[in-house]
């Protein structure tokens, strides 16, 4: 769950390769021409408004503008999003997208902080642990560009 003004870091996870290729063709991209690659923490954004709403009116205001429609379809994106919403759930905007210089890489986390990442990775603030703060010191740090 994220709060307005949040600070979310992007990881480039694993994923289904299928998928990936079949948006990138859709965007009419190759895989050089991407900006990030996988098994990266890639930039972020800063979180804005937060919704809470049913599903039907989480999907009608989302439907277009979350990527849903755009990579599954507009009845697989609908599917995808039911199964992970019961009574309500949760959008929200995103505000001051950015991209690192230089991406933080899985050899990097590995090598600095002793952590081993095949999937997603969750880290946050309330987290103990000092590797997790020193990454969130080293993030914060990097130089950006703005998206």
């Amino acid at each position: 769950m994220f709060d307005e003004g949040d600070m979310v870091f992007l990881y480039i996870a694993r994923g289904d390769l299928y998928t990936l290729k079949r948006t990138m063709r859709r965007l009419g991209l190759t895989e050089e021409q991407t900006l990030t690659r996988r098994g990266t923490i890639a930039g972020g954004f800063e979180v804005g408004e937060v919704i809470k709403a049913d599903f039907e009116t989480l999907w009608e205001l989302t439907k277009d503008t979350s990527g849903l429609t755009f990579v599954h379809g507009e009845s697989e994106g609908r599917r995808w999003l039911k199964s992970y919403i019961n009574d309500y759930g949760y959008a929200f905007v995103i505000e001051r997208p950015f991209l690192f210089k230089e991406p933080v890489t899985r050899v990097e986390l590995k090598a600095r902080y002793g952590v081993h990442v095949e999937g997603i990775i969750h880290i946050s603030t309330r987290t103990r642990r000092p590797w997790v703060k020193s990454l969130l010191e080293d993030l914060m740090c990097r130089e950006v560009m703005y998206l």
